[in-house]
């Protein structure tokens, strides 16, 4: 996507990691909302891909500073 981003005035990736950012977040919050009855290896699981997801968020988040803080013109 730098090839699109640098040809139009628009940040193509910015905005599709933004978007993938706020669907991640509202992934991981609905994950947390399980029943609190759920026996511990299965809270187990669950805390497991949250803790995932949250390693997932952190790297999107850092994409998405890294598109807006670069130009994807250079090379």
């Amino acid at each position: 996507m730098p090839y699109i981003d640098c040809r139009q005035t628009i940040p193509w990736t910015a905005a599709s990691c933004g978007i993938l950012l706020v669907v991640s977040i509202a992934s991981i919050a609905a994950s947390r909302a399980t029943s609190p009855r759920l026996v511990k290896s299965g809270r187990f699981i669950i805390d497991t891909g949250f803790l995932i997801a949250l390693a997932f968020v952190f790297a999107l988040l850092l994409q998405e500073a890294a598109t807006v803080l670069l130009d994807p013109c250079q090379r």
